[in-house]
Order: structure tokens, then C-alpha cells, then sequence
């Protein structure tokens, strides 16, 4: 195997894991946020009045997620140099 192959696998070895990690990142931070089909602050006392939960847009937000984004963008980089 010449030494250019040898790289081109390790760029694109690196870059899956980098993929990986981002998505298992953006995933847990999501999670660790609370579920998303129910509000952080359920009133028993108040009927609901949709079917829509209250105070969705705090649980899905890009700022949150951006370490992970920005894994799977370096990873996506590292493929397709790699390749």
C-alpha cells in the first residue's frame, strides 16, 4: 500500500468517527434537554386549550447542537478529502 493510500484511510477513518461522535453528541444534548412531546412546566389546573404542547421552542434550539454540527461538518471535510 503506497503512503498516499495510507492517508487517504486514515483522513476518512478519522472523519467517520468524527461523524459518529457528532451525531451521538447533538443526540444527547437534545435528550438531556427533557422530553419533547411534554413542557418543562405542566399546570394540572389549567385545561389545555390545543394539542400542541406548551414551550417546545427551548428543547430544540441550533445553539445547543452547534458542538455536534460542527463534528459532522469536520468529519464530512475529512471524507471527501480523503477520498
Amino acid at each position: 500500500m503506497t503512503k498516499r493510500k495510507e492517508v487517504a484511510m486514515l483522513l476518512i477513518s478519522f472523519g467517520a468517527i468524527c461523524m459518529i461522535a457528532g451525531v451521538l453528541i447533538a443526540t444527547l444534548s437534545t435528550l438531556r434537554r427533557g422530553r419533547l412531546s411534554q413542557s418543562r412546566r405542566i399546570r394540572r389546573d389549567a385545561p389545555r386549550q390545543t394539542l400542541e404542547p406548551s414551550g417546545e421552542g427551548d428543547r430544540l434550539n441550533l445553539m445547543g447542537d452547534l458542538p455536534g454540527i460542527g463534528l459532522i461538518v469536520i468529519g464530512a471535510v475529512l471524507i471527501f478529502v480523503g477520498a
